[in-house]
Parts: C-alpha cells; sequence; structure tokens
C-alpha cells in the first residue's frame, strides 16, 4: 500500500478571541483569512459562543494554519511553540513588535544562539493570546564577520 502524502496543518484553539488573534499574526507575518465560519446559536454549548469563530484557516507565508474559539473550554491551549524563521534582523525585530501589541511579552530577548548554532539568532515571545512563539533569523554578526564560507 502506498502512502498518500499529508500536510499537517497547525490548530490553535482560543476562547473567544480567535479572529484577533488571526488579525494579529497576519500583521506580524503577513498572510491571508482563506475561509471563517462561525458558530450558529442552535449549536453553541455556551451562549456566548454564538457568532465566534468556528473554525479558520488562514495562511502565514507558505504555511496553513487553523483554528477556531473552543467550545468546550474556558481557556485554550497553549502548550504548543510556533517557530518562524525571518530572512533578517529587522524582520523579526517587526515581528515580535506586532506580537507584543496588545499584551505580549518577551519571554527572551533577540540574541545570537550559542556555538555552534550562532550563525542565527532567536527570540521567545508570548503573544496576547498565550502563545509562545520562536522568532529566528540569521546572525548579522556573524555573516559579517566572514564566519560563513
Amino acid at each position: 500500500m502506498e502512502k498518500q502524502q499529508v500536510e499537517v496543518i497547525p490548530y490553535l484553539s482560543f476562547n473567544g478571541r480567535c479572529e484577533q488573534a488571526v488579525s494579529a499574526y497576519i500583521s506580524a507575518f503577513g498572510g491571508e483569512v482563506l475561509h471563517m465560519s462561525r458558530w450558529p446559536e442552535e449549536a453553541c454549548e455556551r451562549p456566548e459562543q454564538a457568532g465566534k469563530v468556528m473554525h479558520a484557516e488562514f495562511m502565514l507565508g507558505s504555511t496553513r494554519m487553523a483554528d477556531g474559539d473552543s467550545s468546550c473550554s474556558n481557556s485554550p491551549n497553549t502548550d504548543i511553540k510556533l517557530m518562524v524563521h525571518m530572512e533578517s534582523k529587522p524582520e523579526a525585530e517587526s515581528a515580535i513588535a506586532a506580537l507584543l501589541e496588545g499584551g505580549g511579552t518577551v519571554l527572551w530577548p533577540l540574541r545570537p544562539h550559542p556555538a555552534p548554532d550562532d550563525s542565527g539568532c532567536g527570540s521567545g515571545t508570548r503573544d496576547p493570546f498565550g502563545y509562545t512563539w520562536i522568532i529566528t533569523c540569521p546572525n548579522p554578526e556573524y555573516h559579517k564577520g566572514g564566519k560563513l564560507k
């Protein structure tokens, strides 16, 4: 039996702030909403769920992501970490700044990775929705110093 190629799509869960989160992520990284549906009143377990996002799919760069406002929990499960490679330090700094808008927190600042991975930089940011983003980029000092061949 031949194995089928599959695409793994990260699915994030929110508690009423899904649409706001998608907008923030697209602002930070660029992208577009592909689909968004809302919870109909008759399908809701809680009245405040009506009209919230039931399911959304969106692109961040070439990555398809999905999310929704959970109907069965009062808080999102934010155990997953998301990593995005940016092309330059200014692009990484811009993405981090966008993730901080609305109450995000820097967990560790953008800084060079230790050797032997010191050709890159990385930062950890918890967005206002509770998810941790690891933002990486090339280390400009490493490349400027001619350490890469």
